[in-house]
């Protein structure tokens, strides 16, 4: 099976392993320590976040993560009750998606959105 595969190069490792696995509740799908400590994070059967500890980190720039969820209310509420930054609020566009926006830890846009009418 296929799968696609963001990497993240950084310097917040734990913080964004928390994200994505406590926060999102995404499962570790591998890990390691060396050379450099590092570990994939799933989500359905072919996404995966691949972070990697790293001493140096670049901004992200024209790259972002969209993320399909069924319930983008719940994931809104789970990010207020994590404490999570929100950057763009809870909105119906007019292509049919109700969305919202966060920075995960690595300093990276996250789109959670939901199909909607």
């Amino acid at each position: 099976m296929a799968e696609l595969r963001v990497v993240r190069h950084t310097t917040h490792f734990m913080e964004a392993c928390r994200f994505y696995g406590e926060t999102l509740g995404w499962p570790v799908t591998k890990q390691w320590d060396e050379p450099q400590a590092g570990r994939i994070f799933g989500y359905g059967n072919t996404a995966r976040v691949e972070l990697i500890d790293n001493e140096t980190e670049e901004a992200v720039a024209g790259v972002y993560l969209a993320i399909e969820v069924d319930d983008v209310s719940h994931v809104n509420a789970t990010m207020q009750i994590h404490s999570v930054e929100i950057t763009q609020d809870l909105t119906d566009q007019p292509w049919g998606h109700r969305n919202f926006t966060v920075l995960d830890p690595t300093g990276m846009t996250v789109t959670f959105f939901q199909v909607i009418g």
